[in-house]
């Protein structure tokens, strides 16, 4: 089982919290993988042994991580779909738009969640690999609501399953973003904004729904 919350008190108030955001930190300035538990302790302040008082190892550290990154990616994809305005296909491919968003402004974070290597050798493979597919589908969730409710409206290709029209444009979605993080086929101007970026995204996610729109 994944170590649960200690007793032992700590004068962060939540040493959990504080191991997480020292990680983060980490991640951000070093890449996903360089980094040790000994490197947070010090990060957070506390001493090199209070780490294993909540993960058992840096790879449930990582699954610790990557599930906040979902659920951080979950809110803004909600946000999205509810604040935009439109019809339900409008307010699905404005996720694209978000999802850019939150991969350039936490890139680490982002790179992290797609790395299952890094945690594979934790202690839990299992529990672990199924709270991060719990996260993940969650976050994802959003996603497929939005193309069931643009088939119910008329608005999408109802041959075609809400799961295959949502990995058509999930790929899509991802692959993209990718690109522009990665800056491969995307000419950037020196004053190329997130706002335009999310504008290109959109754009690219409402071109490629045009071969998916109900005739």
């Amino acid at each position: 089982m994944m170590k649960q919350e200690g007793n032992r008190p700590y004068h962060h108030g939540d040493l959990r919290r504080a191991l997480l955001d020292a990680a983060f930190q980490l991640v951000a300035e070093r890449g996903v993988s360089d980094f040790t538990l000994r490197e947070v302790a010090r990060q957070a302040g506390v001493s090199h042994n209070a780490p294993y008082h909540h993960f058992a190892d840096k790879a449930e550290l990582v699954v610790a991580l990557t599930i906040e990154g979902f659920q951080m990616l979950d809110q803004a994809l909600r946000s999205a779909y509810e604040q935009t305005p439109g019809t339900p296909l409008e307010r699905t491919l404005a996720i694209s738009g978000a999802y850019l968003r939150f991969a350039i402004e936490h890139p680490a974070a982002f790179r992290l969640m797609f790395r299952p290597e890094l945690r594979q050798s934790s202690h839990d493979a299992k529990e672990c690999d199924a709270a991060v597919k719990n996260a993940a589908d969650a976050a994802f969730q959003i996603l497929l609501d939005g193309i069931s409710a643009s088939q119910r409206a008329g608005l999408l290709r109802t041959e075609q399953s809400v799961e295959m029209l949502a990995l058509a444009l999930g790929s899509t979605m991802h692959g993209l973003t990718v690109l522009f993080l990665d800056s491969i086929l995307i000419k950037e101007k020196p004053s190329f904004s997130i706002e335009e970026k999310e504008q290109t995204a959109t754009q690219i996610m409402h071109m490629v729904a045009q071969g998916l729109v109900a005739q």
